[in-house]
């Protein structure tokens, strides 16, 4: 097939035709990705600078989401010491009730107490979240890492609510091994005078107004200092409870201010990305249509040069 000749005018129109068509092209992929740099083709500098704000993003919104983890983890344990603080004044209720009470009421008052306590255990055991239970031993730790950096990481050590000793501080009763392993409470660890020299194994032993036959087997004195003791005993416990309420709410004020940053850092990196990256749709639709028009001139020269040719081809043959 031969060659076929254009003049120079028509070269360099459809040279131009060409030019634009590349141009709107390029436009076209701009509106419809809305980016102007999609490609280290497009410009490498840019293009590698926004994909290590991107990935840095990323990697925020990550850690965000561990750090929100262990905020629900520290707000399971706090809805348990909430409940943990309901159970302790009903425990303190009942044995301010049996203070003065019949001798029935003082047995079943004994039977009440030893349920709330055993229901008390149970429900500290089971405040976990996602398999971790930091109120039931003080080797679990809660750690929450805010970025790649090592030292960036945050940690929260546990609490034995229901001990079965008085070895640390980190327990509801300091003062006295109340509960047993298996979640039952010792009534007379807990119910005793301030010393703890005398206890009893019920209520039923304790009446204040002395020690008539099937009324109480200890001097009146006696169980006014016992049921004094072990109220004093369930308050010191509701005192501390607040003090570990507290320190884990203070936990939770920590990771939610760091969460918090997190959104806000992750986005400033995507909105920096987007500085070198993002097109501006505008201008870019302003383009697409000024290329359009300049196609549609390009043609209309090339066919008007065309004309030109034939009418002169015309007047050759004539």
């Amino acid at each position: 097939m031969s060659s076929i000749t254009l003049d120079s005018s028509s070269r360099n129109t459809l040279l131009s035709l060409q030019n634009t068509s590349q141009l709107f092209n390029t436009t076209q992929g701009h509106l419809n990705s809305g980016k102007k740099i999609n490609s280290a083709a497009d410009g490498a500098t840019a293009f590698f600078q926004a994909s290590a704000l991107s990935d840095r993003a990323s990697d925020i919104l990550n850690r965000k989401s561990t750090i929100d983890q262990s905020v629900q983890s520290l707000q399971t344990a706090l809805t348990a010491t909430s409940a943990v603080t309901g159970l302790l004044k009903q425990l303190q209720a009942v044995e301010q009730g049996a203070r003065g009470a019949s001798l029935n009421q003082r047995v079943a008052a004994t039977q009440q107490f030893k349920d709330i306590g055993q229901q008390l255990s149970q429900l500290v055991k089971d405040a976990s979240f996602q398999g971790l239970n930091i109120l039931t031993s003080t080797s679990s730790t809660l750690a929450t890492q805010f970025s790649e950096r090592t030292a960036a990481t945050f940690t929260i050590k546990g609490y034995n609510l229901v001990a079965t000793g008085t070895s640390n501080g980190k327990t509801l009763f300091t003062q006295a091994a109340v509960f047993q392993s298996n979640g039952s409470l010792t009534f007379s660890a807990l119910v005793g005078d301030s010393g703890q020299t005398h206890e009893v194994a019920g209520f039923s032993s304790l009446d204040l107004s002395g020690t008539a036959a099937g009324q109480g087997t200890v001097a009146g004195s006696i169980a006014n200092a016992i049921f004094s003791g072990t109220d004093n005993r369930i308050s010191n416990a509701i005192s501390q409870l607040r003090a570990i309420t507290s320190a884990l709410g203070t936990n939770v004020s920590i990771l939610q201010s760091r969460s918090n940053f997190s959104s806000s850092y992750s986005n400033s990196l995507s909105t920096g990305a987007g500085a070198l990256t993002l097109a501006d749709l505008n201008s870019e639709a302003a383009n697409s249509q000024a290329l359009q028009l300049r196609q549609q001139f390009g043609v209309q020269a090339l066919v008007s040069a065309n004309q030109q040719n034939q009418s002169v081809l015309t007047l050759l043959r004539g």
